[in-house]
């Protein structure tokens, strides 16, 4: 986890990365429109992805071991790119045509050559995250480092000298994102040129459609709960409202990568514990220090966000810092999700996890419609945290059902007490009954003091024993 994990961060924090330069290079209502634009690009992505990520992490070690590995990743990048190519031209017909000017959207005709980058994006990124996933699987480290390492870099570095050199404004952005990911897509590819055989197998491809598609609909509907505020603050409070929105949710998807790593280090192993003895506790420790993790980078983040915004924002963004503890609730209950699901992906019933999609996504828009004019950005923070509750809920109960997991239900208990005690700061020190650096000393002190209660005695023991280990060597 620790090596996946660090590159996977440095990998997805791109946009975190580049915010002090997107909020002094670029107006709050350019900010608020590019936004819109990059999150279209991934919606894009999305409907085309087919959950092949899971599919492929599934069934990969099956077809390696019979020596079609080869063949069945060149598979899974043709679908992809097919798929990326496809909806591109549909977007982009619909654009020239005049069908995309709609209110919740950054106009087409006005930004036409944006549009037209950040959908040439969506085949490039779809390729790039299936070979960067089989390194991965194949334990391929120097390779993964290299493909995640160069996109950072590359998509960072870009981004920032045609903004900053040639002045091209979301242009330059959009560019400069695309262009690092292809030149990471052809680094992966030549790394992995031995593992690849591109071609459009019907056998592998339909196996990896059977499973994945009682997936498809749970990662659409997902992912619309998470995105879903973003356009409908556009639409009702405008580009410069939702600027604020884009810092907030970016800031907060930091605790988001801790979760990714975590996902990025577990998933394989999770995969490859399937029908073992061992399984079971590997599972019910694992996801013991998923929460003890959690809740320490949740509260880090949430106690010290006001310094992190004098220096990464300009003051008109200052706001954030009263919305911040919402959102990092939210991802750190999304991402139990992913470890909640387990008992269905391994008993196959993965249906259960598209209607618990579909019932948190229904209620994400309900409360959004309802309560957005009146209370602004906290409507969209309080309807991720309680649709992402009710999607938990309904992944442990049915995943519990189809293969029985033993978790340690102490952990949970004190994950939901340590969220509510934060948003109680949180609102208290929004209504300015509780002072900023009561706030910061209590959030920290928490934040510090509750993963210790999660983890049992012998993983405290081996974290310590770890930990001066590694404090030895370095000294």
């Amino acid at each position: 986890m620790l090596f996946y994990g660090l590159l996977d961060f440095l990998q997805r924090s791109v946009g975190i990365i580049l915010i002090p330069l997107y909020t002094r290079v670029l107006s709050q209502k350019e900010y608020g429109e590019l936004d819109i634009i990059i999150i279209c690009s991934s919606v894009l992505c999305v409907l085309v992805d087919l959950q092949f990520i899971p599919g492929f992490s599934r069934l990969f070690y099956e077809h390696r071991d019979a020596g079609r590995g080869e063949r069945f990743a060149g598979t899974a990048i043709v679908g992809r790119l097919i798929g990326g190519v496809a909806i591109a031209i549909v977007f982009l017909a619909l654009g020239f045509l005049g069908h995309v000017e709609v209110g919740f959207l950054p106009s087409f005709k006005n930004n036409t050559a944006v549009w037209i980058i950040a959908v040439i994006g969506v085949p490039l990124s779809l390729a790039y995250e299936i070979l960067l996933l089989q390194t991965r699987m194949l334990r391929r480290k120097g390779w993964f480092a290299i493909g995640a390492l160069s996109s950072a870099f590359l998509s960072g570095a870009l981004s920032a000298f045609f903004v900053i050199v040639f002045h091209w404004g979301i242009v330059g952005v959009i560019f400069g994102l695309v262009m690092g990911r292809f030149i990471s897509l052809l680094l992966l590819a030549w790394g992995l040129r031995k593992e690849v055989v591109l071609c459009l197998d019907a056998k592998p491809f339909k196996e990896l459609i059977r499973y994945t598609l009682p997936l498809i609909p749970g990662w659409w509907l997902g992912f619309g709960t998470s995105y879903v505020s973003r356009f409908i603050v556009f639409g009702q409070l405008g580009a410069d409202e939702n600027a604020i929105l884009a810092v907030c949710m970016k800031i907060a998807a930091a605790t988001g990568f801790f979760t990714a790593a975590f996902q990025t280090a577990w998933l394989p192993l999770a995969m490859a514990q399937i029908g073992k003895s061992s399984g079971e506790e590997f599972y019910i420790r694992s996801m013991r220090l998923f929460i003890a993790g959690g809740i320490f980078s949740t509260f880090f983040l949430s106690a010290f966000i006001k310094p992190v915004l004098m220096i990464f924002t300009p003051g008109s963004y200052a706001a954030v810092g009263y919305y911040f503890p919402l959102f990092a609730i939210a991802t750190l209950v999304a991402g139990c999700g992913s470890n909640l699901q387990l008992g269905n992906q391994i008993a196959k019933t993965t249906y259960w996890i598209s209607i618990s999609a579909f019932i948190a996504i229904v209620i994400n828009v309900a409360m959004l419609i309802a309560f957005t004019k009146t209370y602004g950005i906290f409507a969209a923070g309080l309807a991720w945290i309680v649709s992402f509750i009710v999607q938990d809920v309904i992944l442990y109960v049915t995943a519990q059902r189809s293969h029985h997991i033993r978790y340690d239900k102490r952990a949970f208990l004190l994950l939901a007490l340590g969220c509510g005690f934060l948003l109680l700061l949180a609102f208290g020190n929004y209504s300015y009954h509780i002072s900023g650096w009561l706030f910061t000393s209590c959030v920290a002190l928490v934040g510090i003091v509750l993963p210790v209660f999660v983890m049992v005695p012998f993983e405290r023991k081996a974290i310590m024993e770890f930990a001066r280990r590694r404090l030895v060597r370095c000294t």
